[in-house]
């Protein structure tokens, strides 16, 4: 049996070393990237975790519960430095895979945010699940004037329980009595470009022109994907306006709350990907907060 050269030896050796240590560098790559999918980055280097628990664990319809948001940095400690925006620290949006059930809620609308709450990054909101099956939430905060958002899926047990979301392209309803039409320009409406959404409000054939501001903008916006998978909180705008959509990373609205305007609102929305999406829409009037809800479609 012939051996190998000593030359030989060293090769094979240096080829197994280097085999080795390139497995050791793909793994951990692999490890790094599934890591970083747990990570926010916006501008700013800012990264932030995000999770969410309930109480009780195991969510039954009908049953008021409690949604605990975690908010920690990249070492695992608390996140502190939340700044306001909106006039929230945190805004929550639930909504039901039938699109019938629709929140927009505040850790504020139950309470004062308290020091500890602060210092160990944990945040709780209430709410009722009326049926069973799936919901979305919608997370969105700031850091530092920095936006971050998240979405969670949450299965709900019991009874009754949700049907499938109707395909209902409808662009004229009647909301809290005001009729509403809602069209998008220029059609159709395709996936990676920027569609603007008109909302023209009117009552008793009358435009509205007594419209307010709800929580700092002209309307907030929930764009969600009927397969639960995309998720974008944006805001209108009035026709001239500086854009505050959803590409504006860092900002500071202020609209006054006495301010009045109407009867239109623009919305701009780039869509991820093709498929029926809901638009939910908040706004001020005569002291209400009005919900409109239109569906699209994307080709």
């Amino acid at each position: 049996m012939l051996r190998d050269s000593p030359v030989k030896i060293f090769l094979k050796i240096l080829f197994a070393a280097l085999f080795i240590s390139s497995g050791f560098l793909l793994a951990g790559y692999a490890s790094a990237q599934a890591d970083m999918e747990h990570y926010e980055h916006v501008a700013g280097g800012q990264e932030v975790i995000a999770a969410v628990g309930t109480e009780p664990e195991n969510l039954t319809a009908g049953n008021p519960a409690t949604v605990l948001f975690t908010l920690k940095d990249r070492e695992g400690n608390p996140v502190e430095n939340l700044t306001i925006h909106h006039d929230r620290l945190l805004h929550v949006v639930i909504a039901s895979q039938d699109f019938t059930v629709f929140a927009h809620i505040h850790p504020e609308d139950f309470g004062p945010v308290t020091p500890e709450m602060k210092k160990t990054g944990r945040y709780p909101v209430r709410f009722t699940f009326p049926k069973a099956g799936r919901y979305i939430v919608g997370l969105d905060f700031a850091v530092k004037g920095y936006l971050f958002s998240r979405h969670f899926l949450l299965a709900v047990e019991g009874t009754p329980e949700m049907g499938s979301p109707k395909k209902d392209l409808t662009g004229e309803k009647r909301f809290d009595g005001l009729d509403v039409s809602f069209s998008p320009a220029p059609g159709p409406v395709v996936t990676g470009k920027e569609v603007v959404f008109s909302y023209v409000f009117k009552k008793n054939g009358k435009p509205v022109i007594d419209l307010e501001p709800y929580l700092s903008a002209p309307m907030h916006l929930a764009v969600i994907s009927a397969d639960l998978e995309h998720f974008i909180h944006t805001h209108g705008e009035l026709p001239g306006m500086p854009g505050m959509g959803q590409h504006e990373h860092h900002m500071e609205m202020k609209m006054p709350a006495s301010e009045k305007f109407g009867p239109k609102v623009e919305v701009h929305v780039v869509f991820p990907t093709k498929g029926l999406y809901q638009i939910f829409g908040q706004v001020g009037h005569e002291g209400r907060v009005i919900l409109t809800s239109f569906m699209v479609e994307v080709r």
